[in-house]
């Protein structure tokens, strides 16, 4: 009895020491679009065909909840940091925490997923191309290869497209995140469920299905998995509480090893998508890190 006991335990110190050196990236190329203020509540009478054609190439969730209070700030770091607010001290769009962050890496920042390429695949080109100026704020700028804010966004609304295109053209980073703001301020100039932010809906499809081009004519489409998420959603013309218009967002996954035309069933929470980011380039994330992976993974 005791070899056999000894025999079992050998064979699982085996196993738990050899599956980090063999387990691998999933993909070699991660690119995130993030559509602020894109809301549940408008997939059902929304015109989006480029995304809902991607949602059965992929798999998608309508019931990802963001972190709480349901703003921008917090939510994109949440994106990124892989903590909830509790862990982070982020609790609105203020570039400093409101309270003691319960860990900070050398740059006096929370370790995002950008961090982690940094310090793991420093040879690694990432960046980000955004409208919304402070979600420069939650990246960690000091880990980025390259990163752009859109002046004008409202008055340029096509910017975002060319820059993003051109980025990942040239470059073919292996970590993009692309922000989006035009549904966003719809919401808050015109109201949740205003005629204007649905007229927005399909042209922000466009602007995605162009990146998406962008990504397939710079050569790495096949090797890459692509994510559309977002912050919050909207009730009247703010969010920031608790409403269930605000806090549930639609979440979109496809590309290379992705389960296609998949519900996602399972629970999924901001700090999520660091986590499935984190596994895709087999990044290791650090013990302050609350996410879990979404299992969608063929």
């Amino acid at each position: 009895m005791k070899k056999i006991l000894f025999a079992f335990a050998a064979a699982l110190m085996l196993v738990s020491c050899s599956e980090p050196a063999t387990r691998k990236e999933l993909a070699s190329h991660v690119i995130v679009i993030g559509l602020d203020g894109w809301g549940t509540w408008c997939m059902e009478k929304g015109e989006y065909p480029f995304i809902r054609e991607m949602m059965q190439e992929g798999s998608w969730t309508l019931n990802k909840r963001v972190v709480l209070p349901s703003i921008s700030g917090a939510n994109w770091a949440a994106m990124m940091n892989g903590t909830p607010v509790e862990s982070s001290g982020i609790t609105n769009n203020d570039p400093y925490p409101t309270f003691e962050p319960l860990y900070l890496t050398q740059h006096k920042a929370q370790p995002t997923f950008f961090h982690l390429m940094k310090e793991q695949r420093p040879a690694e080109e990432c960046g980000v191309v955004c409208e919304w100026g402070d979600f420069l704020n939650y990246a960690d700028t000091l880990c980025l290869d390259y990163y752009k804010r859109i002046a004008n966004a409202s008055q340029n609304p096509d910017d975002i497209v060319t820059e993003s295109v051109k980025y990942i053209t040239e470059k073919k980073p292996v970590l993009c995140f692309i922000h989006i703001d035009a549904l966003d301020h719809m919401g808050h100039s015109y109201g949740q469920g205003s005629e204007e932010y649905y007229a927005e809906l399909p042209k922000v499809d466009e602007r995605v299905r162009q990146i998406v081009e962008g990504v397939k004519a710079a050569g790495i489409y096949d090797d890459s998995i692509i994510m559309i998420t977002s912050d919050h959603g909207h009730v009247g013309h703010h969010h920031g509480g608790h409403d269930q218009l605000e806090i549930q967002t639609p979440f979109v996954i496809w590309g290379k090893g992705v389960k296609k035309n998949h519900q996602i069933k399972e629970t999924m929470i901001q700090y999520d998508m660091a986590a499935t980011v984190a596994r895709i380039l087999n990044l290791e994330t650090p013990q302050s890190w609350r996410g879990k992976v979404i299992e969608v993974f063929e």
